[in-house]
Parts: structure tokens; sequence; C-alpha cells
């Protein structure tokens, strides 16, 4: 027996030097010589199983013979596909489960795998490898540029015709995979090519893919108005309630909805709902009321049992799950800078802090992309679904878990930037560098009167002691959170005429997850005190905000147009 298995040997090592000469032919050459050779092994194996009863290590002997076979052939000089399929796996484990399943009464053998390989029926079982684990192939920074040359110039040659509408959803397409193709296509003139096409047309559908591109460009049309209206929302849960009251305000002054008075809109946890609310979606003040309220009930409510469960297990006190599950169900999967397809969107932001990294740092969820050679201060994207910013910069600590994006770990941007004006104004004047700050526009979320103390009272009833590290940590916490301190430097920085900041005084300060009906109720009646009280306020911010832009203005934003379509922005100025 020893013997045979030997000269089997040798005759494989034959076969495999004489094949080895034909596989530098083709492919198809060498998947003949394969299965030829399996052919012959099959029919050995057959041949010796009548002669002896001990062919199972005859049988061993050959598959062996056949793996080291296949191992020796460079599936990338060959191209077959039965060969990089053995070569691209374990193939001895291969044959041992299959021998496996045989014993175990299968009908499972390597002739049935080899032909239903060459048949295209196995594909090889791929392990499932965790999501963020997955990394895109590297592709070359000339393919990059090559690609993005070749749209725009196809861009270019096609103009304002009907196909122009799949060249701009390819040209959108590529920048959000390679976003450093911006500065490419902006050089190559793709701005220039796209505002032509943009006074060309009336089609909605044609306009929409227009503004999607021109914003992942980092190109900013003129504001409307006198100059840049910002809204900026704070955080503080259910005590959204308030801001939506005071929008309402604003509404029935002007007449006009929120996102019409508006050019940038930015908010921090519940301002973040509240904005891609009233400033994405465009839904009116009684439906984000209705919605607000709802998604509230529906995760506010838990007994406290399973809520302190979910904090030792989880570190969360609420249902994370059931909290996505709501975000996705009312506000979809469509990205941030997909938002910019309807026109009438404004510029939006949402702020998130990430935890995860040397220094506590704020994120902002952008819906546009920032010039060429313009950086901004804090991390950002516009890649992410418009509920992800809202998951993120409303993940409140110890109420919801965090949220992980790629490598970094998001949690509730109220723990970093809780009135998150300064932020909107920062990237304000990043889109329009040269306009001039027209409205600021500042909600808080409620605040309590501070107790009046009698400081030699204080100090004759007042043991003096360190304090406990409990009252450190919310000494700082309170700092870190304090939103009217960044009212008190921006009241001192802007001009009266400009900034407007409004913050009720509340009968009692109430937890960001209260659902009691009557403290709820309560909340509205201080919102609507507050309001009588400050009338005159409101119509001062409702007559900045109407500021009209001057002829002259137009005139110029007509110039700066036709500079840019003609491509002459750097030989003439204003």
């Amino acid at each position: 027996m020893v013997h045979i298995i030997i000269t089997l040997a040798c005759i494989f090592r034959r076969l495999h030097s004489s094949s080895s000469n034909a596989l530098d032919t083709t492919k198809m050459q060498a998947k003949n010589i394969v299965l030829n050779q399996w052919k012959l092994i099959n029919e050995l194996k057959s041949y010796f199983s009548k002669l002896t009863s001990d062919n199972k290590a005859i049988e061993n002997a050959l598959n062996n013979e056949f793996v080291q076979f296949l191992q020796r052939i460079d599936a990338k000089s060959y191209g077959s596909d039965l060969v990089k399929y053995f070569s691209t796996m374990n193939v001895s484990k291969r044959f041992e489960m299959t021998e496996t399943k045989q014993e175990q009464g299968n009908k499972i053998s390597l002739p049935s795998i080899l032909n239903e390989l060459v048949n295209g029926k196995v594909e090889e079982k791929k392990e499932a490898v965790p999501k963020w684990k997955v990394t895109k192939s590297l592709v070359s920074k000339e393919t990059v540029a090559s690609r993005t040359s070749h749209l725009v110039s196809s861009l270019h040659a096609i103009g304002n015709t009907p196909a122009a509408s799949q060249v701009i959803e390819d040209l959108i397409a590529h920048l959000k995979q390679y976003p450093e193709a911006k500065h490419n296509a902006v050089k190559g003139g793709a701005v220039r090519t796209l505002l032509r096409i943009r006074t060309g047309t009336a089609e909605q559908k044609l306009l929409g893919a227009l503004n999607e591109a021109l914003a992942l460009l980092g190109h900013t049309d003129p504001v409307p108005g006198n100059g840049i209206r910002i809204l900026s929302i704070d955080g503080g849960g259910v005590r959204g309630i308030l801001v939506i009251e005071m929008l309402r305000k604003l509404e029935e002054l002007t007449g006009k909805p929120i996102y019409q008075m508006f050019d940038f809109i930015c908010g921090v946890s519940t301002g973040a709902i509240i904005a891609t609310l009233v400033g994405l979606r465009q839904k009116t003040l009684d439906e984000t009321t209705e919605i607000y309220k709802n998604i509230s009930m529906q995760v506010f409510t838990q007994s406290a049992l399973r809520g302190t469960s979910n904090l030792v297990w989880s570190h969360s006190y609420y249902d994370t799950a059931l909290w996505e599950k709501l975000l996705k169900a009312q506000w979809d999967n469509r990205s941030l800078i997909e938002t910019r397809r309807n026109l009438t969107v404004p510029k939006f932001c949402a702020v998130s802090a990430v935890v995860n990294q040397s220094r506590l740092s704020a994120y902002v969820f952008r819906n546009y992309a920032l010039p060429c050679k313009v950086q901004s201060q804090y991390m950002g994207g516009y890649n992410h679904a418009v509920w992800e910013s809202v998951r993120a910069s409303a993940a409140a600590p110890t109420y919801f878990e965090e949220y992980r994006i790629g490598n970094l770990l998001h949690q509730d941007g109220g723990i970093l930037v809780n009135n998150p004006t300064a932020v909107a104004i920062h990237e304000a004047k990043l889109l329009w560098p040269t306009t001039p700050i027209q409205t600021v526009v500042s909600f808080g979320t409620g605040r309590t009167a501070p107790n009046p103390i009698d400081p030699l009272t204080e100090l004759t009833t007042t043991t003096i002691s360190n304090s406990s590290w409990k009252k450190k940590f919310f000494a700082i916490l309170d700092s870190a959170t304090d939103t009217e301190g960044v009212h008190t430097m921006l009241s001192d920085l802007l001009p009266p005429n400009v900034y407007y900041r409004f913050n009720p005084y509340l009968t009692e300060m109430l937890d960001m997850a209260e659902i009691d009906p009557n403290k709820l109720e309560q909340l509205k009646r201080d919102a609507l005190m507050y309001l009588r009280r400050n009338e005159d306020k409101f119509h001062d911010a409702v007559q900045a905000l109407s500021a009209s832009k001057s002829a002259t203005q137009k005139l110029v934003d007509w110039v700066n147009l036709q500079k840019e379509i003609h491509g002459l922005k750097s030989s003439l100025g204003f």
C-alpha cells in the first residue's frame, strides 16, 4: 500500500511539472488541467476502493497531494475562479470539513464541490465583520483627480441640456465619496458652470440637485435680507416647550414661518430637535408641539426599577433603542446635505460633544460644506443622517447611551456648549465672511431667579469648610453648561439692536425628563407671562428681522453673480 501511495505521489509531481508549463498559456487551459487532474484522482480513488478496504488512507493521500498542487498555483497570475476559490481559504480544513460531513451521512464530496464551483453555485462564506472595522478600498489621489476632472469637463460640455441632470448627480455622488475632490472641482470651474445652468432652468428637481451640488462645493448664495439672520436654541429637555411658545410669538408678529425668517439655525440637544423640525422639515409649530410631546411621553414614561437597571448595565436610565427608533421614524435616513435640495431650507447645524479624545471638544453637524480654504474652529461633517445629528446632540449622560459615529463617541452637546449662539455666529461668518450680522435671536429654556444672600448673615451663620467632591463636580458642571455666561459676552460684543436673548424665569426649574402634565402646564404659563412682560422686546426683534435689502445691495449681489458665472472674480472686485 505504501508503494502505491509513493507511486501516486510521483504521478502527481510529474503531472504538476507538465502542467506548470501549460499554465503559462491561458486561464482556460489552467482550469482544464485542474479539472482533468481531479478526474484522474477520482478514477484512481474509485479503482483502489475496489482493490482494498483500506481506501481511507489512499483517499487522504490523494486529497493532500491535490491540496499541495493547488497551493502552488498563483491565483493572481492565472485568474482562475477555481484556483482563487481554493487559494483564498484553508483548503485542508475544507477537505476535513467535507470528510466529517461524509462521516455524518451527508452526501457532500469534493467532486460535487468542484462542479458547483465551476457552475457558479458555490460561494465562499465570509465571516461577518463589524461595520466600524470595514475600510473602503484605497484609491490614489491621481485617480480621484482624474475622475473629478472628467466630471467637470462633462459638465462644461453638456451645459444646460436634459443630460446635465445625470452628470450633476454623478458629481454629487463623487463629492460625497471623496470630499477632498471639492478643491479640484472648484478650481476646474464647476461652480461657474452650475450657476450658469441654474440661471437657465426653472425645473424644481434640477434646481434641487444644483443646490446640493453647490452646497457640497462650498458655494453660498447671498442672504436675502440686509444681513445674516441667526437663530440659536439652547438645550434643556422638555423645557423646549418654552422655545416653541416663543417661536409662536415671532410667527404671530411676522406672519412668516420660522424657516423664512432666518438664514442660519443652530441648536443643541432639545434645541437640535426643534431646529430640525421647524428648519429642515418645515413643520408648523402645532405639528412640532405634537411631535415633541409624543416623543417625550413615549421615551420618558418608564418605571423606576427598569430605569435603574438600565443605568447600571448601559449607563442610560431611559430606553435608548426606543429613542433611536422614534428618531428614525420621524427624521428618516436623509443625510444633512440632502436637505439642501429644498431651496427654502436655511443653513443648519447641531452641536454635540466628543468625549473619547484627549480633550472634550464640540462637533458640528452641518447641512452645508465650508468654502475652499476655509477652516472651522470645530470638527464637523455633513454626510450624517438628520436623525443621527439629533441622536448625538441629545445623548444626555445617564439619560441615554453615548452615540458612536466612526471612531468618535458623542454625548449631549449641552455638557460643553448649552448655549450654542457663539458657535452659530462663528459658522455663519465662515459662510458669509463679508456680510454683516443683521439679527441674532437666542432662545433659552428657562432659568430661576437666584436667592438673595446677605453677606453679613452668611459669614456669621455658615461654618467655613472644604466643599465635598459632589459639590465641586456640580459646580464644574454648572460652569460648563452656563448659558448666561455666553449671553453676557455676546451682549457686550454685539449692538443691542442686533442681539436679542430670550430666556424666561420659571416658577420651578424642571428636570429635562419631566412629564407631569401639571408641571408642563405651569411651564407654559411661565412662558406666556414672560411673553407679556417682554412684548416690546419681541417687537424690536421682529423689526430687526424684517429689515430688507437695499437696491444697492441687490445690484452688488447681481454683479457678483455675473462675475462668478463668467469667471471674473479675480479681476473685478467690490
